[in-house]
């Protein structure tokens, strides 16, 4: 089957998951993490898994010969899978796409709350309509992103990104169902390595004025600040930033 092909079944059957990591002289910081991911969503999604060579091997091809830093995402889809009959197991293909990093932005987020949440939210699959929709929405009224509340008021995730708080010296991941983000995974194992405290918690919109500080995570942009929530208005605290950064850092990257 040809690129074409491929991405012709990815456009008129929008089913498939994938990961999207940062690659740096072909060395990935949380590569056993995307790779577990990708096996993992392949076996909820298509019934059977995807192996750690086939996507090392694929990455490897598809980054031959780059010089400079660049995201690879691989997509995970299934030329032969049949919307009239998704019961049937199939074996998933794999797509490497890579493209130039997205220019660097240290200028903190200002969000909006929205009432969404995702489909199968463990799952970082290509249903994306929903959550560009509500980014448009947000960036239309003038905000620079958006963070998820579900039915219950509980605070979910962003956009493209997982979000944590301070409170107190303590940092606080919202425990409603989210993408267990790379970014998030690589920090709080840091916080662990380092002998740090974090909570996974219920986060209500009702207690966000009463955290110090907010912070959105990805893995092509681990750790950014955000200035406000709605009217909420966080102060900057570069501190914060430097050691979430530290403790994300802790991994240390690993050959494709």
């Amino acid at each position: 089957m040809s690129v074409h092909d491929d991405l012709r079944s990815m456009a008129l059957v929008n089913y498939g998951h994938f990961t999207s990591m940062r690659v740096d002289q072909g060395r990935v910081r949380g590569l056993a993490r995307h790779l577990e991911r990708l096996d993992r969503d392949a076996r909820v999604v298509f019934g059977q898994g995807m192996s750690e060579d086939r996507v090392r091997a694929a990455v490897r091809a598809a980054i031959a010969g780059r010089t400079t830093p660049v995201y690879a995402r691989a997509n995970v889809f299934a030329a032969a899978f049949d919307p009239r009959s998704p019961e049937s197991d199939v074996r998933p293909d794999l797509l490497i796409s890579v493209g130039a990093l997205p220019a660097a932005d240290p200028a903190p987020l200002r969000v909006r709350t929205a009432g969404y949440q995702r489909d199968l939210p463990q799952v970082k699959h290509a249903g994306t309509f929903g959550l560009f929709y509500q980014r448009r929405i947000a960036r239309k009224a003038g905000y620079d992103d958006v963070l998820f509340v579900n039915p219950d008021g509980m605070v979910c995730e962003g956009s493209t990104w997982n979000v944590c708080f301070l409170d107190g010296d303590t940092v606080v991941w919202p425990s409603a169902p989210v993408l267990p983000g790379i970014a998030m995974g690589l920090i709080q194992s840091g916080l662990t390595r380092a002998g740090l405290d974090y909570a996974v918690r219920p986060v209500s919109v009702a207690e966000l004025a009463g955290f110090r500080a907010a912070f959105a995570t990805n893995a092509l942009s681990p750790v950014r600040p955000i200035a406000a929530i709605d009217e909420i208005d966080y102060k900057p605290d570069a501190e914060a930033v430097a050691l979430l950064l530290r403790c994300h850092d802790r991994t240390p990257e690993e050959r494709v």
